[in-house]
């Protein structure tokens, strides 16, 4: 009621402002009176504009926000630092009029307070902050709820920036959840294929245990359905005090020292996630280019972890779920004709320095299961194992033993004013069928360097086997594969050396890049394996330009039949058969207006040489609608010789909402077209239904607010539905997480009691997130007396029952919420009978179940007497 009076002085002094800088002067000194904290503190009506009175009694003004003895659950900052939302006892005290906070020793330590005596250990007594501590204090503010401590750093338990203390993690609600990822491609005419991919991520929650399972089925016109490939299903739970997940099942261990497989077994793991942020490090990103609305497909170790329609032009995928941090991503783009690129994106080799005292460690037990191989599956332990011994100085390294095959490593991570390096060296052992013993030795060296003034980022990994009897796990398990069906194990493609090389160097207002991978083999495989990428992008005025050089052998896996698909993987044709490929490439760019949704006008001229020869031009037109950039959309139109001869026209559109990201496209090129579309977003089952969101990420949180339908989370542009659910996805599993509600598109009717919570949600989670919400008809009343005079300023207006539901503001006007169809209000402005009257009203009926979409209006008569008296518009 204080804040409504305070913005009706707002408005009346920002009205009168334009006549009198006097009333503005006089309308800002009401606001300091209103603020000061002096005592005794006096509401000036007079403030509000030179001559204005009233007979209503605001002597409840005179005492700022108080509040009430009772237990309430706030926002606490202490020393400036959220500690999350409690709840908290507040007391009356002696010659108080605010009830003050009331803290035992557990909730003390609970937010890191070291008492400064140890008699306070056994001592249960509830006392306010400064009967504990000498020069503490408190405040609170009552509009947000927020309790503001203030305690000497002496009496503060250290930790580090941002730590969040375990006993605030929410493991949530039992539910089931789901993402899932669809598309399809129709070819219309021409050579091309129908095609189609359904990815699965999903599981159910119990408690702190998390059942994920990922998976994936194909299907093709000329195939038929592929059968459903099982990717990983897992239990997982956390174990705080050790930072560690345990999970058990089918999944991948890492690769970030060792090999990455797929294990079924039990994996014990370093959780950097729980650490503070400030204490914590994947999978990569892929991009390239499409020449129309092309099919990606994203493979890892033989499986298919990713697909999905991209339109025309650049592309980025960032979104990919971590199966593991080793091995390449093979990545193919199918073409409205039937056309494919494939390319490879690498792991980039990072060296594994760790802070001073910090450890990291992984113990997987089970058995390896490793596509294409028919052989029992054999067991298999490993464990690795990083540990900071100084600031500079990280030792690391592990060992794999399995079945007639084992495996050490070891290595040192260092920091050095030239950069940072990471040298190690490992063996393998192998027993391979009528061979005998089979062993190598590799060594690796790993190089990064940032150097932030001259805008220079140079990272170089670069590994050599010098060897040929070294085989690491994948390597060895399909080398006795081979041998079991009798081929020559002379033509498996064994690396001799490789050599990956990432330099980025700002340039004036642009950035050089250069990426490069070269992969050298053994005697008895063919030739080497080389791209690399040259590109060059910067702005001039709103025109944005890329210039980019690509060369690159790509594999022509698609020729092969599918007995030669099941054997590429031990023949290493994937790698040594296709063709040599040269590409230039300028794209250029420029907005047709202002603002974030004006159209994008683009355009690229490719040139391709070697084995593929030709040259494309491309121009196309994109842009954003809807209020929230909802709606996207693209018209592409292309012509190409050679290689790429003929014209194609492609266009898509898209939509993102709260529940879904839906994209639909159809391209024509000279001989064929296709249409396609895809679509993407997850759900989760609860106890009161379904509701459905966005992908939904490493945790997430489903918000509860009755009736607040159309209600926005964020600027996640998820809203709340008809059954009073939302869905916020991509919390940030054991961190602190903001969630707002923005009452902008909820019904008039409904009221927000609050509109920002925090929660910090482990792994998996889905947080249940509350707000309470007040449901009510809104009506704004303008009446009078009967002689026309206006009704006093600051009068309180009640209902039947008693209860406040609102105040008169200005020219008589009152915003009333939560009455009822008809009846009479009260209205009151001192203590005395005489110093009240009633308005009787009858509002127009509304349908069962009907939200009000702006308030109601009234024009009515304040009465002295009891009888009813109306006039109503």
């Amino acid at each position: 009621m204080f804040a409504l009076l305070q913005l009706s002085l707002h408005r009346f002094t920002a009205r009168r402002a334009s006549h009198s800088r006097f009333a503005l002067l006089l309308g800002l000194l009401g606001s300091l009176l209103i603020s000061a904290e002096a005592a005794p503190l006096l509401f000036d009506l007079e403030a509000f504009a030179s001559g204005l009175s009233t007979s209503a009694d605001i002597s409840r003004f005179n005492v700022s926000n108080v509040l009430a003895p009772g237990i309430y659950r706030v926002d606490v900052m202490l020393n400036g630092q959220s500690m999350g939302r409690r709840e908290i006892n507040f007391v009356a005290r002696d010659q108080q009029d605010d009830a003050q906070p009331c803290l035992n020793t557990a909730e003390l330590a609970r937010l890191g307070v070291a008492l400064p005596t140890v008699e306070h250990d056994a001592d249960t007594t509830c006392r306010e902050i400064t009967q504990w501590i000498p020069l503490a204090s408190s405040h609170m503010e009552i509009e947000s709820l927020t309790l503001n401590v203030s305690i000497p750093q002496v009496y503060i338990t250290r930790s580090v920036r941002g730590y969040v203390d375990p006993a605030q993690w929410d493991n949530g609600i039992d539910a089931a959840l789901l993402n899932y990822n669809l598309s399809a491609a129709a070819a219309t005419s021409g050579s091309g294929e129908d095609r189609s991919y359904l990815g699965l991520n999903g599981g159910f929650n119990l408690g702190n245990w998390r059942l994920r399972h990922q998976g994936g089925l194909a299907w093709t016109s000329r195939q038929g359905v592929s059968a459903y490939q099982h990717t990983a299903t897992y239990l997982q739970r956390p174990l705080a005090d050790w930072r560690s997940q345990l999970t058990i099942g089918d999944s991948f261990s890492s690769g970030q020292i060792l090999d990455g497989v797929r294990v079924r077994g039990i994996t014990l793991a370093t959780d950097d996630r729980m650490l503070a942020q400030s204490q914590q490090g994947y999978a990569p990103q892929v991009r390239g280019i499409a020449d129309s609305n092309a099919t990606v497909t994203v493979r890892q170790n033989g499986y298919t972890i990713y697909e999905t329609t991209v339109a025309p032009g650049p592309f980025v995928i960032d979104d990919l779920y971590p199966t593991g941090y080793g091995g390449d991503l093979n990545v193919s783009v199918i073409e409205v004709g039937g056309r494919r690129t494939t390319f490879i994106v690498p792991y980039s080799v990072a060296p594994y320095l760790l802070r001073d005292g910090a450890s990291h460690y992984r113990a997987t037990l089970g058995q390896v299961q490793q596509r294409g191989v028919s052989s029992a599956s054999p067991g298999v332990f490993q464990g690795t194992l990083q540990l900071g011994l100084t600031d500079r100085l990280t030792s690391y390294g592990g060992a794999t033993f399995s079945q007639g095959y084992a495996q050490g490593k070891a290595g040192l991570a260092m920091s050095t004013p030239m950069g940072a390096f990471a040298l190690d060296s490992t063996h393998s052992r192998t027993q391979m069928q009528g061979l005998g013993v089979v062993d190598g030795q590799s060594w690796g060296l790993a190089y990064n360097k940032n150097v932030p003034f001259s805008g220079t980022h140079f990272a170089l990994g670069a590994y050599r086997f010098s060897t040929a009897g070294y085989l690491s796990l994948p390597d060895a398990l399909n080398v006795r594969e081979l041998g079991h069906r009798g081929g020559n194990i002379d033509h498996y493609a064994r690396q001799k050396s490789r050599v990956d090389l990432t330099i980025s160097q700002q340039l004036g207002k642009g950035t050089l890049s250069v990426y490069g991978s070269s992969i050298d083999y053994w005697a008895g495989q063919q030739g080497r394996q080389t791209s690399f990428t040259v590109s060059y992008g910067s702005s001039w005025r709103k025109l944005n330009w890329n210039l980019s050089a690509q060369r690159s052998r790509v594999s022509e896996t698609h020729q092969l039949s599918e007995r030669e698909r099941s054997d590429e993987i031990f023949f290493g044709r994937s790698m040594h058969m296709g063709r040599l490929d040269n590409r230039l490439v300028l794209t250029l760019s420029v907005p047709l207006g202002e603002g974030v949704r004006a159209p994008n006008l683009s355009s690229s001229m490719s040139r391709e040489t070697g084995e593929s020869r030709g040259s494309q031009q491309q121009v196309g037109i994109n842009g954003l609608l809807g209020d929230s950039a909802q709606t996207h959309y693209g018209l592409v139109g292309s012509r190409g010789t050679g290689s790429q001869d003929g014209a194609s026209l492609n266009a898509y559109a898209g939509y993102r909402d709260s529940a879904a990201n839906l994209r639909a496209g159809y391209g024509q090129s000279r001989d064929s077209s296709q249409v396609s579309m895809s679509a993407d977003g997850g759900l989760i089952a609860h106890r009161r239904g379904v509701t459905f969101s966005q992908n939904l990420g490493e945790a997430s949180g489903l918000v509860y607010a009755p009736d607040a339908q159309g209600a926005q989370l964020g600027g996640s542009g998820a809203r709340i539905d008809k059954h009073g659910y939302g869905v916020l996805p991509s919390l940030r599993a054991y961190q602190r997480n903001e969630v707002d509600i923005d009452p902008e598109g909820m019904p008039m009717d409904v009221e927000l009691k609050e509109s920002n919570q925090s929660v910090v949600p482990t792994l998996g989670a889905v947080s249940l997130i509350r707000f309470e919400t007040v449901s009510g008809r809104a009506v704004v009343i303008k009446a009078t007396h009967l002689d026309g005079r206006p009704l006093p300023f600051a009068a309180q207006v009640f209902d039947e029952h008693g209860s406040e539901v609102g105040v008169v503001g200005q020219a008589g006007k009152a915003f009333v919420r939560g009455v009822a169809d008809q009846g009479r209000l009260t209205v009151q402005w001192a203590q005395t009978p005489a110093d009240r009257c009633y308005i009787h009203y009858r509002l127009p009926p509304r349908e069962p179940g009907q939200r009000q979409e702006a308030a109601d209006q009234l024009v009515s008569q304040c009465t002295a007497d009891t009888p009813a008296h109306e006039e109503n518009s």
